[in-house]
Protein backbone atom coordinates (compact mmCIF):
# COMPACT_ATOMS: atom_id res chain seq x y z
CA UNK A 1 0.00 0.00 0.00
CA UNK A 2 1.06 3.26 -0.86
CA UNK A 3 0.05 6.90 0.40
CA UNK A 4 -0.65 9.65 -2.65
CA UNK A 5 -0.54 13.08 -2.59
CA UNK A 6 -3.79 14.82 -4.14
CA UNK A 7 -3.95 18.30 -2.47
CA UNK A 8 -0.28 18.64 -0.89
CA UNK A 9 -0.81 18.97 2.85
CA UNK A 10 -4.02 17.95 3.12
CA UNK A 11 -5.70 15.54 1.03
CA UNK A 12 -3.95 11.80 0.26
CA UNK A 13 -5.47 8.78 -1.18
CA UNK A 14 -4.59 5.16 -0.82
CA UNK A 15 -3.24 3.23 -3.57
CA UNK A 16 -3.79 -0.43 -2.50
CA UNK A 17 -1.61 -3.05 -3.79
CA UNK A 18 -2.73 -4.15 -7.40
CA UNK A 19 -4.74 -0.85 -7.73
CA UNK A 20 -3.78 0.66 -11.17
CA UNK A 21 -4.18 3.98 -9.45
CA UNK A 22 -5.25 5.61 -6.32
CA UNK A 23 -8.61 5.61 -4.88
CA UNK A 24 -9.23 9.62 -5.38
CA UNK A 25 -8.31 9.01 -8.86
CA UNK A 26 -9.95 5.74 -9.33
CA UNK A 27 -13.12 7.29 -8.22
CA UNK A 28 -13.62 10.08 -10.50
CA UNK A 29 -12.55 8.09 -13.66
CA UNK A 30 -15.33 5.32 -12.42
CA UNK A 31 -18.12 8.08 -11.91
CA UNK A 32 -17.20 10.04 -14.94
CA UNK A 33 -16.82 5.92 -17.35
CA UNK A 34 -20.57 6.46 -18.43
CA UNK A 35 -21.02 2.62 -19.50
CA UNK A 36 -19.38 1.71 -16.23
CA UNK A 37 -21.94 3.77 -14.32
CA UNK A 38 -25.13 2.44 -16.84
CA UNK A 39 -23.58 -1.34 -16.65
CA UNK A 40 -23.84 -0.71 -12.64
CA UNK A 41 -27.21 1.02 -12.16
CA UNK A 42 -28.99 -1.70 -14.50
CA UNK A 43 -27.19 -4.77 -12.49
CA UNK A 44 -28.69 -2.70 -8.96
CA UNK A 45 -32.25 -0.63 -10.72
CA UNK A 46 -34.15 -2.48 -7.32
CA UNK A 47 -32.55 0.62 -5.64
CA UNK A 48 -33.46 3.10 -7.64
CA UNK A 49 -37.16 2.79 -6.88
CA UNK A 50 -37.02 3.56 -3.37
CA UNK A 51 -38.71 7.02 -2.96
CA UNK A 52 -37.88 6.99 0.43
CA UNK A 53 -34.74 7.44 -0.64
CA UNK A 54 -34.70 9.23 -3.96
CA UNK A 55 -38.34 11.32 -3.61
CA UNK A 56 -38.93 10.00 -6.77
CA UNK A 57 -38.67 6.48 -8.95
CA UNK A 58 -35.12 7.00 -10.92
CA UNK A 59 -34.44 4.90 -14.11
CA UNK A 60 -31.16 4.06 -14.97
CA UNK A 61 -30.52 6.78 -17.28
CA UNK A 62 -31.37 9.60 -14.69
CA UNK A 63 -29.75 7.96 -12.28
CA UNK A 64 -26.32 7.20 -14.46
CA UNK A 65 -26.74 11.37 -15.96
CA UNK A 66 -27.27 12.80 -12.50
CA UNK A 67 -24.08 10.39 -10.83
CA UNK A 68 -22.40 12.13 -13.73
CA UNK A 69 -22.94 16.02 -12.65
CA UNK A 70 -22.59 15.08 -9.45
CA UNK A 71 -19.22 14.02 -9.58
CA UNK A 72 -18.26 17.15 -11.77
CA UNK A 73 -19.78 19.28 -9.34
CA UNK A 74 -18.06 17.50 -6.08
CA UNK A 75 -14.10 17.29 -7.81
CA UNK A 76 -15.03 21.34 -8.49
CA UNK A 77 -16.11 21.27 -4.58
CA UNK A 78 -12.70 19.16 -3.31
CA UNK A 79 -10.79 22.23 -5.88
CA UNK A 80 -12.87 25.04 -4.02
CA UNK A 81 -12.61 23.53 -0.33
CA UNK A 82 -8.47 22.55 -1.27
CA UNK A 83 -8.22 26.21 -1.99
CA UNK A 84 -10.50 27.55 0.85
CA UNK A 85 -7.75 25.23 3.46
CA UNK A 86 -4.86 27.07 2.37
CA UNK A 87 -6.19 30.12 2.41
CA UNK A 88 -8.02 29.38 5.87
CA UNK A 89 -11.15 30.19 4.66
CA UNK A 90 -14.32 28.26 5.21
CA UNK A 91 -15.56 25.89 3.60
CA UNK A 92 -12.38 23.78 4.05
CA UNK A 93 -11.58 19.62 4.22
CA UNK A 94 -12.86 19.58 7.89
CA UNK A 95 -16.28 21.59 7.42
CA UNK A 96 -17.07 19.23 4.21
CA UNK A 97 -16.36 15.50 5.98
CA UNK A 98 -18.48 13.94 8.31
CA UNK A 99 -18.00 11.23 11.10
CA UNK A 100 -18.21 8.19 9.95
CA UNK A 101 -20.36 6.46 12.69
CA UNK A 102 -21.41 2.95 12.75
CA UNK A 103 -18.34 0.88 14.67
CA UNK A 104 -15.95 3.88 14.54
CA UNK A 105 -18.35 5.98 16.74
CA UNK A 106 -16.07 5.90 19.49
CA UNK A 107 -12.37 6.52 17.63
CA UNK A 108 -10.56 8.93 18.50
CA UNK A 109 -7.87 8.45 16.68
CA UNK A 110 -7.44 7.82 12.78
CA UNK A 111 -11.58 8.69 12.74
CA UNK A 112 -13.22 7.13 9.81
CA UNK A 113 -14.90 10.11 7.65
CA UNK A 114 -17.02 10.55 4.95
CA UNK A 115 -18.19 13.08 2.15
CA UNK A 116 -20.82 13.43 0.50
CA UNK A 117 -21.78 15.06 -2.91
CA UNK A 118 -23.13 17.90 -3.33
CA UNK A 119 -26.82 16.51 -4.77
CA UNK A 120 -29.27 16.47 -2.01
CA UNK A 121 -29.14 13.21 -1.46
CA UNK A 122 -26.34 12.29 -3.00
CA UNK A 123 -25.26 9.37 -5.12
CA UNK A 124 -21.67 9.52 -4.20
CA UNK A 125 -19.72 9.05 -1.33
CA UNK A 126 -16.12 9.29 -0.33
CA UNK A 127 -14.84 7.46 2.53
CA UNK A 128 -11.54 8.76 4.47
CA UNK A 129 -9.66 8.69 7.30
CA UNK A 130 -8.48 12.11 9.18
CA UNK A 131 -5.75 12.31 11.04
CA UNK A 132 -5.28 15.73 11.96
CA UNK A 133 -6.82 19.47 10.88
CA UNK A 134 -7.90 19.90 7.46
CA UNK A 135 -5.93 16.88 6.63
CA UNK A 136 -7.11 13.34 5.36
CA UNK A 137 -6.27 9.64 3.07
CA UNK A 138 -9.25 8.98 1.01
CA UNK A 139 -9.44 5.03 1.51
CA UNK A 140 -12.19 4.23 -1.22
CA UNK A 141 -15.91 5.11 -2.07
CA UNK A 142 -18.25 4.33 -4.45
CA UNK A 143 -22.11 5.26 -5.12
CA UNK A 144 -24.29 4.77 -2.44
CA UNK A 145 -27.97 3.31 -3.18
CA UNK A 146 -29.30 2.32 -0.30
CA UNK A 147 -29.69 3.52 3.28
CA UNK A 148 -26.44 2.01 5.01
CA UNK A 149 -23.15 0.89 3.47
CA UNK A 150 -23.93 -2.75 4.20
CA UNK A 151 -26.82 -2.49 2.28
CA UNK A 152 -25.39 -0.32 -0.70
CA UNK A 153 -23.78 -2.75 -3.40
CA UNK A 154 -20.27 -1.47 -4.84
CA UNK A 155 -19.69 -0.15 -1.23
CA UNK A 156 -20.59 -3.74 1.42
CA UNK A 157 -18.08 -5.29 0.19
CA UNK A 158 -14.97 -2.94 0.36
CA UNK A 159 -15.42 0.25 2.66
CA UNK A 160 -14.82 -1.29 5.50
CA UNK A 161 -12.91 -3.22 4.95
CA UNK A 162 -10.61 -0.49 3.12
CA UNK A 163 -11.17 2.04 6.27
CA UNK A 164 -9.83 -1.30 8.95
CA UNK A 165 -6.44 -1.74 6.56
CA UNK A 166 -5.79 1.83 6.09
CA UNK A 167 -6.51 2.29 9.89
CA UNK A 168 -3.70 -0.33 10.86
CA UNK A 169 -1.18 0.42 8.13
CA UNK A 170 -1.28 3.96 9.81
CA UNK A 171 -1.06 2.53 12.68
CA UNK A 172 1.57 -0.09 11.77
CA UNK A 173 3.27 2.72 10.21
CA UNK A 174 3.19 5.42 12.89
CA UNK A 175 1.66 7.91 10.40
CA UNK A 176 -0.07 10.74 12.71
CA UNK A 177 0.94 13.58 10.96
CA UNK A 178 1.86 15.38 7.49
CA UNK A 179 5.28 14.27 8.20
CA UNK A 180 5.12 10.73 8.68
CA UNK A 181 3.36 10.52 5.13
Amino acid sequence: MEIIEIYSNHLYAMQYKNGEENEFDRLFDDWNDMEKVVSFMEQNKIFLSNKVIWGIELNTEDASKRVRIEAEELEDLFDLLYDNTIKGKKPDFDSHFRELKGKYIYELNYVPMKSYGVANPSMLRIYAIKLNTNLYIVTGGGIKLSDTIQNSPGLKDHVIQNIDRTRQFLKTNGIQEIEDI
